[in-house]
């Protein structure tokens, strides 16, 4: 189950994937009033947006290096319009295809319209609001025999996050030089659980050195001098609920299954990063392994 919900929905190479399946198991469309497929999501992370969008004729138009189309997104607590650009690419599959980019930056709690309008004024239009992080609780660290370990909690989180990250900042090798960051994405076996109407992950402070170690290309007793730890759930918006809440692509491929594009078909969704950081005690900081800031020695 967890395995399903991981399946890496988010992203133009997924919509790729799906609109491909589409192309080579759907009846040719029939209804005169869905002109696009649209596939993607706003991220807080980025300030340039991602979304595929495919023109819908008698047949699926794949394959084509230009679209008929203006896109944009209005921000509709503010009236803010921004005017996406197409760029053709190159999937995987060597097939090719138009992503739209928006330069925007999408704001938790706001909502955005997605609008893809023909020159003849045919439309397809899809709404997502962001998400809004509830509170993030740290717990204090339990040491057990040789391993030393931290509870996050994430309060109001009703579904499977679709990623856990966790994060540990070091000193630079030399004075001035910019901070190293090894981000370890938690996979099924360490990424948490639902518990009391949130999300629980534990951070492996001990276990996760080795992985440390490989991120930075660097030996174990590399004397890393630690600054923080941080972790980081990617939560998608309310509405992004497969059918019996498993992203199956053989279900999620047949029209109207899984859709919010009114004129079209497709979906656009939004997620939100919700991050915390701290520091750790002197004692725990060289307990799993690493140097502490400004003592002697380091």
């Amino acid at each position: 189950m967890r395995r399903a919900l991981l399946t890496p929905v988010l992203g133009i190479v997924l919509a790729s994937g799906l609109l491909s399946a589409c192309e080579t198991t759907v009846d040719p469309f029939i209804e005169d009033d869905r002109y696009f497929t649209i596939f993607g999501y706003l991220d807080t992370a980025t300030d340039l947006q991602a979304v595929r969008v495919v023109p819908l004729a008698q047949t699926l138009v794949g394959g084509s290096a230009e679209i008929d189309a203006t896109v944009t997104t209005t921000e509709v607590e503010s009236g803010q319009v921004v005017e996406w650009y197409p760029e053709v690419i190159t999937f995987a599959d060597s097939s090719v295809g138009v992503v739209y980019r928006g330069p925007m930056r999408p704001i938790p709690g706001y909502t955005y319209q997605f609008d893809v309008v023909r020159s003849d004024g045919a439309r397809a239009q899809a709404l997502t609001t962001i998400p809004v992080p509830g509170t993030i609780e740290v717990a204090e660290p339990t040491v057990a025999v040789s391993d030393a370990f931290q509870q996050v909690r994430w309060s109001d989180i009703s579904f499977a996050p679709f990623r856990v990250e966790v994060w540990y900042r070091f000193q630079g090798v030399r004075p001035g030089d910019p901070f190293l960051n090894a981000v370890i994405v938690y996979d099924e076996t360490t990424y948490g659980e639902p518990r009391n109407g949130g999300w629980e992950a534990l951070v492996r402070l001990t276990g996760d050195r080795v992985k440390v170690s490989q991120a930075l290309n660097v030996s174990e007793d590399a004397g890393l001098i630690l600054l923080g730890v941080g972790a980081r759930l990617t939560m998608s918006d309310d509405a992004w609920r497969p059918p019996g809440g498993v992203f199956d692509r053989e279900v999620l491929v047949q029209p109207g299954t899984f859709s919010n594009v009114d004129g079209g078909f497709g979906f656009l969704g939004a997620v939100n990063q919700y991050t915390v950081e701290w520091t750790l005690t002197p004692e725990i900081t060289t307990r799993i392994g690493y140097s502490v800031p400004g003592v002697a020695g380091d």
